[in-house]
């Protein structure tokens, strides 16, 4: 979609769509919601898809973008055969004009299917991620301290850039270990977004959680974005933190 309501992406792009419930956060999935909603759309459901006419979008559009890739599913999902993860990777190759956010709960299969598009495809490159994907970011969500574990396997994967979103934010997350430039074998998380759930029956999200992940993020000058408190939370602007709207992104997505 050549446009989104989403606050920290201009696009969606969903050539791969569908998942499956993996943790707390997907309880109340927007995307499958959607699915319900659009059945002639969505013919298969939540079932991972492929929408062939869908993959050539990107290439068609030629003002830069940041694309959140595969909002309606997970493109690392278990039953996402690694040949459409392949042709995912091959238009974002050619598209170096836009900036490309993948967003997984399954960052263990992110992390063994990259060494294996390096291995197959790019084996003469030295270094790929930086001749072919320095534009393609990964990212991890992380909606409740059980799954801190996400950013540490993030952290491990030889993507050129790392993010981390916590939404819906469930419960209290302690990060300061995982931002912190002072861990050297550690790469690092570039950009941090927060948000509240969305819709029917939204579960709160409580400030205190929120101030504590902004508050890390200033002391270790990681951009912080917040997103929404969410439907349990009512006020005129939903994106106001203490009285002003974060919207910070990385210097290397601007």
């Amino acid at each position: 979609m050549n446009n989104t309501k989403i606050e920290w992406a201009d696009a969606t792009w969903n050539p791969i769509t569908g998942c499956s419930k993996i943790s707390e956060g997907c309880e109340h999935c927007y995307a499958e919601r959607m699915v319900k909603r659009f059945p002639k759309i969505y013919p298969n459901g939540f079932k991972p898809t492929f929408h062939e006419k869908r993959l050539s979008d990107p290439l068609r559009w030629r003002k830069p973008k940041r694309i959140f890739v595969c909002s309606m599913g997970d493109l690392f999902h278990e039953d996402v055969p690694i040949e459409w993860i392949y042709r995912v990777f091959n238009v974002m190759k050619w598209c170096p004009q836009h900036t490309f956010l993948l967003l997984t709960k399954r960052p263990e299969r992110a992390k063994v299917l990259l060494k294996t598009l390096m291995r197959d495809y790019y084996s003469e490159e030295s270094d790929p991620i930086t001749a072919y994907f320095s534009h393609v970011w990964l990212g991890v969500t992380v909606e409740h301290l059980n799954y801190v574990d996400r950013i540490a396997i993030l952290q491990e994967t030889n993507f050129a850039h790392r993010f981390v979103s916590f939404e819906p934010l469930l419960s209290y997350v302690y990060i300061a270990t995982c931002v912190s430039k002072t861990a050297y074998y550690k790469r690092p998380i570039e950009w941090v977004i927060v948000g509240g759930e969305t819709g029917p029956r939204a579960r709160e999200m409580k400030p205190e959680w929120v101030r504590d992940i902004r508050d890390v993020c200033i002391e270790h000058e990681v951009p912080f974005f917040f997103k929404k408190w969410g439907g349990v939370r009512r006020s005129e602007n939903e994106r106001l933190l203490d009285g002003r709207e974060w919207d910070e992104f990385p210097e290397a997505m601007k």
